[in-house]
């Protein structure tokens, strides 16, 4: 089976000139040519055609055709020119959706084609031409100004499309320009900012005119960083411009529906085919469809070709199309899959003499040549060869897919053996899963190749597994490494082990003693969770003594490969770890590393960078070994014992004694550490047995810290886990309490300070003495670090035990705050202690008989007590919180019934009293507890001199309290007051009652009464009952009961109301007596919810809100109510009566005449019958307003009328009345026809 049989082959073997589309017989055959992929077909419908029409209105913009060389940009455009110039065409389209939009613009426009060659000439000068030149040809004629004489080009397109218009008024003139982006690459800085404006005016135009252009560029120049010194004028470009984009999807859809076309057929012969061959790659079964499509192009080569940036004019379809024309006679391959992949394009990347002007593809020619060179003349393994040359082309040509050559980036080898569907003969025989067992092949191809070609010019990237052409790589650094570590000697070997094992160990640069690999270091007294501190080393015991002080414990990491001649002496504090297991990669790994460092000590510039590089990815894994296998690889061996960390671990959780959690993973130090410390256990007990006990881990880094901390809590202050961890250690807690006398390390102090006679002082160095140069207390037994005590000693100092010396200050019980605020580093260079003076007991039995608390007392605290001290303490509190509170009060003043009752003097003397006894009082909280009362300043004169302050504070607060009794019932009656009318006899008994009361509430002696509360709170009792009897009675009176309430409803919907509103309307009537007449109605209030228990709470109705004092009470409101029901009557006969009079006047009746019958029968029959219509609805309004319209109504104020009766003054006889109301009707009648005036007195 031939390629050719499975193929139906259509060329592309030249490049499509956009020209060519001029000649009719050629535009067809390219638009019958022309293949379209779905996606393209969308942007031709939905992008091209839309922007190209001019029958709808639309935001158009000029079109930008975005494709590489040889993907069918020149093609695309030519086709779309011809069908805007031949509406014929469009049955020669392919895609029938395509053919039906693209009939929008379908023979409408007059063409003008182009293709920008070299030259120098501006954008404007290159496209101004070219139309000159067409439009003459068409008969349209028409010459651009010069650019120096225009400043603006948009007015000289206008001119030219009105000139195009006179010739073809009903088409559009479409520009289509090909090969821009390689003129515009030509340009200069300055000459590139003007052809973009211009550029962007043409995109402009084609918005407001017929005129469209379409331009053809090798890749997007908005995105392309070439042009970004200019990006300002391509932003303002791509405003007015869409961009059509030919994608891979579209080449390869080209590719296989043009190039490979295949039939039905001959795609099911093609797939069983590549059936057999899919299980060895790993998503060939998924993509079957595809590589059926394209074969026998492997899909990668096209997407891999687009990415090949550094050549521009690549041309994938002309390159495909050679490749496959080399093939069509050959046969199918039947032991391999016979796909092109995008290796063979390195063949003709490499032939082409004007590639190789490129620096880039040069440069990985030559490295490629040279690859291929020592494959094909020294590799090992003759029958990969062809795969090898497969993987050193296909490397050759990704090398130039990534932008900048020297990036580590490339392929796996799982992408190289699916990316070209790599195969060797019998792979398939090996019996494992054939896609992994292929890989493996591939994977030993590329070792094969990196050792035959010993490191050079090919990395690969251990992070990724990632292979590439390295084109610096010409020192094949591995292979240095290797023979470097071959010559490498054991003392090398332990320096450079000792280096790994710095890492692991979290070891720092600075060395405990300077030219020894010696460290200071903690282990942790697992029983008692504490760090003990010692030394760690790099070698052998023989260097100890460089080590001083002398410490806990040495730990020695014995050297593995020169081992030191030495002694052990099984003590007690030594331990001695060797690396005894180890494997191939630890001994590698260690071995290049050494190497590594070695060659970078006597490099320089890149070499020494790369071995530098080097050096430290081998470390990562000497490190990560130890790691991994620090369990098992190293012995232990203590007291001349010698075993395995799991033996020595045996019985006990390592996960629990090293404090890590379940999900966390012990590292090498911490495990070591651990190891180091079960071995050290019994070491520690006989050193220290009676060493405190923690339930927190403390180590020498926070030991400093967890002190200050518990100063803090013995100050009073914050408790923190850490501080009540620390003082439960010490023995100095009892529950939550602070109690010292229980603590074994307090009693050591006591017992020292004891031993010393009256008024002598115990001195530093006889409690904490010096051990081979560092300070413990009693460090044969407790061995108390200095910081734990001085947590003893504050502890003292707030039991009142001793007294704290340093320079220059003491601390007593009453200085703990100060003491906890002063850093632990300079308290542990305290001077002396000394026993405090004796306790003060008048005193004492003062303040507590002062404060209301049994005197008896203070022998308690005597006796170590701190009940009487929190009761002290408490009631002390009280009397503060009193003090304050009634100072507050003092400053708002004392106010009763609206008078104040204490004079400013009065009030500046009491205030200075509370003062001076709340300053002694707060200074009593100082004295918390049994130790710090023990300093007590005061003499019992000076304590009971406060007790005048308590008894000023107890009278204020006695007045406090009466005004709190009182004041209630003063100010509901202030209120009362404010309700009633100003004359009623209930005010002027409250006026009465108020000053009496007044008069003894500001007599002190007056109030002190036992009776004085009593008695006037029945006075002013008595006074509210008589206030709510009165008000009650007034209330019934000014408002609407129950009954009445429902007559108001009945009368605000009486029919009599209804008809004069109704009547109102005609503009003779008085409305204003109606108006009158319902406000006075709806003025009537209702309220009948108030009870005399609502009365108890507010001086006011809660429901009307009813105050006398601002509502003039003439007449019951019942009564008043049956008044307004007469006086509807009486309104009604009113009007009545005077519709009727105005209806019979002689003026009226000349307008009956005027009446319809309807109407003139309606006005007769009411003024026959002398009462109103049973109904009266709007035609009866309007009749009557009709027949009275002649009548001319003029209201009269009685304000008015009687201004005008007294206007000369009064008293007045009745002729001078009489004029007076003469000259006032002509007054109001003048300008009126007398006969026709109807007064209406308002």
């Amino acid at each position: 089976m031939k390629y050719g049989e499975i193929i139906q082959f259509d060329p592309i073997e030249s490049i499509v000139q956009l020209r060519t589309a001029d000649k009719a017989a050629a535009a067809r055959q390219l638009v019958q040519s022309y293949v379209i992929s779905e996606e393209m077909a969308e942007k031709m419908v939905r992008l091209v055609f839309p922007q190209l029409q001019f029958d709808q209105p639309l935001d158009n913009k000029g079109v930008l055709v975005v494709g590489n060389y040889g993907t069918g940009k020149s093609h695309l455009m030519a086709v779309i020119s011809a069908l805007a110039g031949d509406d014929s065409l469009t049955d020669n389209l392919q895609d029938k959706t395509v053919a039906s939009a693209a009939h929008q613009i379908a023979g409408r426009f007059k063409v003008v084609r182009t293709e920008i060659g070299a030259t120098t000439m501006s954008l404007r000068d290159i496209l101004v031409a070219e139309l000159e030149e067409h439009l003459a040809a068409m008969g349209v004629s028409y010459s651009f100004p010069s650019a120096d004489k225009t400043h603006n080009n948009k007015r000289s397109f206008e001119d030219m499309m009105t000139a195009f218009h006179q010739k073809y008024p009903e088409s559009g003139l479409l520009l289509v320009v090909d090969e821009l982006l390689d003129y515009l690459r030509t340009r200069k800085d300055q000459e590139l900012i003007l052809d973009l404006n211009f550029l962007r005016e043409v995109g402009e135009v084609c918005r407001d005119l017929r005129f469209r252009f379409i331009a053809g560029l090798q890749e997007a120049i908005f995105d392309s960083p070439r042009f970004s010194f200019v990006a300002d004028s391509i932003r303002r470009v791509k405003d007015r411009f869409e961009q059509l984009l030919i994608a891979r999807k579209d080449v390869k859809f080209v590719v296989a529906e043009r190039l490979l076309k295949k039939t039905a057929d001959q795609q099911a012969k093609i797939r069983d085919y590549l059936a057999p061959f899919a299980k060895f790659y790993g998503r060939m079964n998924e993509r079957m469809d595809e590589f059926v499509r394209l074969f026998p192009v492997h899909p990668e080569y096209i997407d891999t070709f687009e990415r090949v940036t550094a050549v521009e004019k690549r041309e994938v379809l002309k390159t495909l199309s050679l490749a496959m024309k080399r093939l069509l006679n050959s046969e199918v391959p039947t032991d391999r899959p016979g796909l092109i992949a995008y290796d063979e394009y390195w063949t003709t990347l490499r032939e082409n003499p004007s590639f190789r002007v490129v620096p880039d593809i040069r440069a990985v020619i030559d490295c490629s040549l040279v690859l291929e060179s020592r494959v094909q003349q020294a590799f090992t393994r003759p029958a990969y060869r062809p795969m090898a040359m497969q993987l050193v082309h296909a490397l050759s040509v990704h090398r130039l897919t990534t932008g900048d050559i020297n990036t580590p980036v490339g392929a796996t080898a799982e992408e190289l053996r699916d990316g070209l569907c790599l195969f060797q003969p019998g792979i398939e025989e090996l019996g494992g899963n054939p896609a992994d067992d292929l890989l493996s092949q591939v994977e030993t191809v590329l070792r094969e190749i990196h050792k035959t070609v010993s490191g050079q010019f090919i990395s690969s990237n251990p992070d990724n597994r990632q292979f590439y052409l390295d084109l610096k790589k010409t020192d094949d650094f591995d292979a240095l490494i290797e023979k470097r570590a071959e010559s490498l000697d054991s003392t090398q070997l332990d320096r450079y082990y000792y280096e790994a094992l710095r890492r692991v160990m979290e070891c720092t640069d600075q060395t405990y003693v300077t030219g020894y690999k010696i460290w200071q270091h903690e282990v942790e007294w697992l029983e008692r969770k504490a760090a003990r501190q010692g030394y760690l080393f790099f070698g052998a015991p023989n260097e100890r003594s460089t080590a001083v002080p002398q410490r806990d414990f040495y730990i020695y990491f014995i050297q593995p490969f020169d081992k030191p001649h030495f002694s052990d002496e099984k003590k007690s504090d030594e331990v001695f770890l060797r690396l005894v297991n180890t494997d191939d990669d630890f001994r590698n790994a260690l071995q290049n590393y050494a190497a590594a460092l070695d060659l970078a000590s006597t490099s320089s510039g890149h070499a020494k960078s790369t071995y530098e590089s080097k050096a430290s990815n081998f470390l990562r894994d000497l490190v990560q070994w130890l790691q991994k296998n620090m369990a098992t690889a190293f012995e232990v061996t203590y007291q001349g014992r010698s075993k395995s960390l799991a033996e020595w671990s045996k019985g006990k959780s390592i996960r629990e004694l090293s404090g890590i959690a379940s999900h966390e993973r012990i590292n090498f130090r911490d495990l070591m550490n651990t190891i180091a410390g079960v071995c050290l256990e019994t070491h520690f007990k006989e050193q220290a047995p009676e060493y405190p006990c923690f339930s927190i881990l403390i180590t020498g880094a926070n030991r400093v810290q967890a002190s200050q901390d518990a100063l803090r809590v013995i100050a009073g202050q914050t408790r923190t886990k850490q501080a009540v961890a620390v003082l439960d250690a010490l023995e100095m807690l009892d529950g939550e309490r602070l109690e010292p006398y229980h603590s074994r390390y307090a009693k050591y102090v006591l017992d020292a300070a004891k031993a010393k006679g009256h008024g002598q002082v115990v001195n530093r160095g006889e409690i904490i003495q010096d051990d081979h140069g560092v300070e413990y207390l009693a460090p044969q037994s407790l061995r108390l670090e200095p910081e734990w005590t001085m947590v003893v000693l504050a502890a003292l100092v707030y039991a009142g035990e001793v007294v704290l010396a340093i320079p220059g200050k003491k601390f007593d019980a009453t200085d703990l705050a100060q003491l906890a605020a002063t850093d632990v580093d300079e308290l542990v260079r305290f001077k002396h202690i000394e026993r405090p003076k004796d306790w003060n007991i008048p005193a004492l039995k003062a303040l507590f008989e002062l404060l209301g608390l049994t005197p008896g007392m203070a022998q308690l605290i005597t006796q170590g007590k701190d009940e009487p001290v929190q009761e002290l303490q408490a009631k002390a509190a009280r009397y503060v919180d009193d003090i304050v509170k009634t100072q507050q009060l003092m400053r708002d003043g004392l106010h009763f019934w609206g008078q104040r009752l204490c004079s400013d003097a009065e009030l500046a003397t009491q205030n200075g009293q509370l003062e001076k006894t709340k300053s002694f009082l707060e200074s009593l909280q100082a004295y918390s507890t049994t130790g710090k009362l023990k300093n007590f300043r005061y003499d019992a004169q000076e304590v009971l001199a406060h007790r005048a302050g308590l008894d000023t504070l107890a009278a204020i607060r006695s007045l406090e309290e009466l005004i709190n009794d009182l004041g209630a019932l003063a100010s509901y009656l202030s209120t009362s007051e404010a309700v009633l009318p100003g004359g009623h006899d209930w005010i002027a008994k409250m006026k009465a009652t108020r000053d009496e009361v007044l008069a003894q509430v500001s007599d002190p002696e007056k109030r002190g009464t036992s009776s004085f509360r009593q008695q006037n709170h029945k006075k002013l009792n008595d006074l509210k009952k008589a206030y709510v009897r009165e008000y009650l009675a007034m209330h019934t009176r000014a408002r609407l009961g129950v009954n009445e309430d429902k007559r108001k409803g009945r009368l605000m919907n009486d029919d009599r109301l209804k008809d004069l509103q109704k009547l109102s309307t005609i503009d003779l009537m008085p409305r204003q007596h109606l108006v009158d007449f319902q406000n006075r109605l709806a003025g009537l209030k209702s309220c009948f919810a108030l009870t005399e228990q609502e009365m108890e709470a507010s001086p006011v109705c809660p429901h009307c809100g009813f105050k006398p004092a601002s509502e003039a009470l003439a007449a019951p409101a019942a009564k008043y109510l049956e008044t307004l029901d007469g006086e509807l009557d009486w309104m009604a006969d009113s009007w009545l009566q005077t519709l009727l009079t105005n209806l019979e006047d002689p003026t009226t009746k000349e307008n009956l005449k005027l009446l319809k019958p309807a109407a003139r029968k309606l006005v007769d029959g009411f003024i026959k019958k002398r009462t109103l219509p049973d109904q009266i609805d709007q035609e009866v309004i309007q009749t009557l307003q009709e027949v009275l319209s002649g009548l001319t109504k003029v209201a009269v104020k009685t304000e008015d009328l009687r201004n005008a009766l007294l206007a000369g003054g009064s008293p007045a006889t009745p002729t001078e009345i009489k004029k007076r109301f003469d000259d006032y009707l002509n007054q109001i009648t003048k300008g009126k026809e007398v006969a026709k005036v109807r007064i209406v007195l308002e």
